[in-house]
């Protein structure tokens, strides 16, 4: 089987490259190099809705909730909440902590957000006034830098994903590790759930990306969960994006090659070339409005810009 997602519209190319995606209700949020947070609608990609101020570096994750609110980490360690469009808060992680963010997560319903980075630790703040709240911290056993963080759709779960090719998975209400993955041998720089939290897909720059069934790991459980590995790329697996329906993964690399895989039939069932390496991946979600579920998803990475890729006839 294959599909056919063709190309759409695309942004007008920004100041720098794309490092960051999210897709959040009907709103595309990049995050930029140039350290610039900007927000798109995706039915007129013609000009950003808004540009935040920028932060002190590059953007090197945003995160989002249900009620629309997200986050996003700069090179520096700032961590920086946004409500309604705009800024409403900032942490130094730096500074204010003994966990320098690289990559920070924000729970589904906002009720907490994390963050890891240089170190073996991963944080965990309860929210209860914007950003501040009581703060956790996990050490984990195996790496040294924290590259990717994503919370479960469900919100029960943190996963992380470290510069050695390990995965850890912990429980938010006790900040403890419940489990511990092994199946890449290099970098893992992308995370992303199944929308019932019961798959973790991570992608590597090994080439591969991994399915681990989360069910399958218990206390301090060892690489239980890798039950599929899912090859084609031919350099870093930078971006994944599982479809809202459960039955895609999409996928962007290094080698400027975007796949789509059917999560059943352990396959690839499209490819398409991208015009440079492909750093963030998103899929539409459901909204009023919105094409039926698995049939839109954007794109974002070093061509600068965001172009959106929609299934063949959908309307």
């Amino acid at each position: 089987m294959s599909l056919v997602y063709l190309p759409q519209e695309t942004t007008p190319v920004q100041n720098d490259a794309l490092w960051a995606l999210a897709w959040l209700g009907p709103r595309l949020v990049s995050g930029g190099a140039d350290g610039i947070v900007r927000i798109h609608d995706p039915t007129d990609l013609a000009l950003p809705l808004n540009e935040l101020e920028a932060l002190p570096l590059a953007i090197s994750s945003i995160s989002g909730s249900a009620d629309g609110r997200f986050i996003a980490s700069s090179l520096d360690g700032t961590v920086a909440l946004a409500e309604d469009g705009k800024w409403v808060d900032r942490f130094d992680t730096g500074r204010e902590s003994d966990v320098p963010a690289y990559a920070a997560a924000l729970h589904p319903q906002a009720e907490a957000w994390a963050w890891a980075g240089r170190g073996t630790k991963v944080a965990l703040r309860r929210i209860s006034d914007k950003l501040a709240g009581e703060e956790s911290s996990a050490t984990l056993e195996k790496g040294r830098f924290g590259m990717t963080a994503k919370f479960s759709p469900d919100g029960r779960q943190l996963a992380v994903g470290m510069e050695s090719g390990h995965v850890a998975v912990l429980d938010v209400s006790t900040s403890t590790v419940v489990a511990s993955y092994a199946a890449h041998a290099l970098c893992v720089r992308t995370l992303d759930w199944s929308p019932d939290s019961q798959w973790l897909y991570s992608g590597s720059d090994d080439a591969r990306i991994v399915l681990h069934d989360v069910r399958a790991g218990g206390e301090g459980a060892r690489g239980e969960g890798a039950v599929a590995i899912l090859q084609g790329h031919q350099s870093w697996v930078l971006s994944t994006a599982a479809s809202p329906d459960s039955k895609l993964l999409a996928s962007g690399g290094a080698d400027k090659m975007v796949k789509l895989w059917d999560v059943g039939q352990r396959a690839c069932v499209s490819t398409s070339t991208a015009e440079a390496e492909v750093w963030g991946v998103a899929w539409q979600g459901e909204y009023e409005g919105a094409l039926p579920a698995g049939k839109q998803f954007a794109i974002a990475g070093d061509d600068k810009k965001v172009s959106l890729y929609r299934a063949a006839g959908a309307v």
